[in-house]
Order: structure tokens, then sequence, then C-alpha cells
């Protein structure tokens, strides 16, 4: 008896389609997007606030907590936004985005100081 392969060819290659994504339209499937685009945005599943931290230094693994209502937990509730939809959340929030032109200072300031430290090297 032949074995089975453990990985299988897709679909869309089997019916000749060029590429997943003309295979879908095809078939009237709709994917969510992946990749570039998409923000997650974790929630405390007790009160939904988004002022979930990572609790470091514990022994169970990742452990978090929220620092609105004090919920501890080991899962936070997610949620995926498309850039649209999250640049509406932070709008919603009053937060203000750094200007593109200040990172970049900021960015090249923190290149040039880590390539002036002593590297702990002696001579």
């Amino acid at each position: 008896m032949p074995k089975k392969s453990k990985i299988a060819t897709p679909d869309w290659i089997l019916e000749g389609f060029d590429s997943e994504e003309e295979y879908n339209k095809k078939k009237g499937i709709k994917s969510p997007k992946k990749g570039k685009g998409i923000f997650k945005l974790r929630l405390c599943p007790k009160c939904g606030s988004d002022e979930v931290v990572i609790v470091v230094g514990k022994e169970r693994g990742k452990e978090w907590e929220c620092k609105k209502c004090g919920w501890k937990g080991m899962t936070v509730k997610e949620k995926d936004l498309t850039e649209e939809e999250f640049m509406e959340y932070l709008d919603k929030k009053n937060v203000e985005l750094p200007d593109e032109d200040e990172l970049k200072k900021d960015f090249k300031k923190t290149i040039e100081s880590s390539d002036d430290e002593d590297l702990g090297e002696e001579d």
C-alpha cells in the first residue's frame, strides 16, 4: 500500500490556476488579507481594554495583565484591524503619531550612538 504524502498539492494548482488569489476569486472564496496592513489589537477578556501588557519573569510562560481592571491570565482577546481601521482606532483614542522625519532622525541618532559605544572588548 503506497504511503500518503504529508504535503498535498493545493487545489488551485491542481485546477490549473496561476495563483491562489485567482482561484479564490473564481470560486467566490473571500479570504482575510494577511501580512502588510494588518494590525493586531490585544484586549482584556474581562473589561475589553487595550491596556494589556505581558508580565515578564513568570515561570508559567506568557502571562498577561490588564492595567485597567487588574485581570491576570494566559490568554487575551485578539482583534485584527486593517490599516484604515487601526488609524480610526488611534484617532478615537486621540493618539498623536510621530512625524516620519523625526522618527528617521531618532533612528539615525540611535544607530550613530550604538556605533560609538564601547562593545566591552578589552585592548
